[in-house]
């Protein structure tokens, strides 16, 4: 798997130049706002979305275009928004190891600074004229609303099919990083974005979004690519808890009874409140091939994504996003 310093290295001064951006951009007004800022932006998030937009922006032109820069502060604003509105909505207390701004803060507050993150970064594209950027950023938040909408919903209901599954990732996950892809290429084609070369990025991104996904989800279970057991470093299985049905347990569901599944939706409904069922449905998943079956459609949709790659010549840039794919399914977190 690539390192993150190869991935970075056809862009390294137009990333840095990013980064001191974004932390021009998110100095607030308000003092009392300025530490809960320095802490959501530096709390050990790697900012590959943000990344991709400049790679994609690299093979299609110059990453260093402010356009391409405020875009990338967008999007990066908008992903650590999402965040922390998810968090009140899950009710997360921890991340990664660290306690999350909900928690840190009462859930009203946490929501106004969700807000803040996403006001800041749309005035920035406005200063900077990346209207395209915003056109594409805010499509991907009405998108990434219904996606939880609709989760929600079919947590409620546990009726989760696989064609729901993959509706939900496109909308939730994929439609950001899809968005972060486009954003990159619009300043090089007039922000047009019907333009083959957006039509195709945008696609790569989806596709890398929803392997990004299953990689995700295979990891709350704490399942390594062969099925195994894996130290992820992270809480396990909070899917599970909030009754989310990812792909690994709706497939490992396709050829059981109907009084297993029953029995599988019962220990589902209350995962919540007692770990055994959460351990129950951990082997359950763990003996189908329910797993096998979800690393096979990561992998698939990873291929997919290198044949966008494909119609470009080979160069440093197209080598990087060739190593981001890679990296994207290949993580271990």
């Amino acid at each position: 798997m690539a390192q993150l310093d190869d991935i970075t290295a056809p862009v390294e001064a137009e990333f840095r130049a990013f980064r001191d951006l974004l932390n021009e951009v998110t100095v607030s007004e308000q003092p009392f706002m300025r530490p809960i800022t320095r802490d959501i932006l530096h709390s050990g998030g790697k900012q590959m979305r943000p990344l991709l937009t400049l790679l994609t922006a690299a093979l299609h032109g110059d990453a260093g275009d402010p356009k391409v820069q405020a875009g990338a502060v967008l999007i990066e604003m908008i992903h650590w928004s999402t965040l922390v509105h998810d968090d009140v909505i899950d009710e997360a207390y921890v991340r990664r190891g660290q306690w999350t701004p909900g928690t840190l803060l009462r859930s009203k507050s946490a929501v106004l600074v969700g807000d803040y993150l996403f006001s800041k970064g749309l005035a920035q594209a406005s200063r900077a004229g990346s209207f395209g950027a915003m056109r594409s950023a805010t499509r991907a938040i009405e998108l990434i609303v219904n996606g939880e909408l609709m989760q929600m919903e079919h947590a409620r209901l546990m009726d989760t099919t696989e064609a729901d599954y993959t509706d939900i990732i496109r909308h939730k996950t994929a439609v950001l990083i899809a968005s972060a892809a486009e954003c990159g290429v619009l300043p090089a084609v007039g922000d047009d974005p019907d333009a083959p070369q957006v039509r195709n990025i945008y696609r790569f991104g989806e596709l890398l979004g929803l392997a990004f996904q299953i990689k995700d989800d295979l990891l709350d279970f704490g399942f390594a690519e062969d099925g195994s057991r894996a130290e992820t470093g992270k809480v396990l299985c909070n899917d599970l808890r909030e009754r989310k049905m990812t792909l690994p347990l709706i497939h490992a569901l396709e050829d059981v009874t109907p009084s297993e599944r029953r029995k599988v939706l019962k220990h589902l409904r209350r995962a919540a409140e007692h770990n055994e069922s959460v351990e129950w449905l951990r082997d359950f998943v763990a003996g189908s091939n329910g797993v096998a079956y979800s690393v096979s459609a990561m992998e698939r949709y990873h291929k997919e994504a290198l044949e966008v790659l494909a119609a470009y010549p080979d160069s440093p840039v197209r080598r990087a996003l060739e190593g981001y794919a890679a990296y994207v399914v290949g993580r271990a977190f």
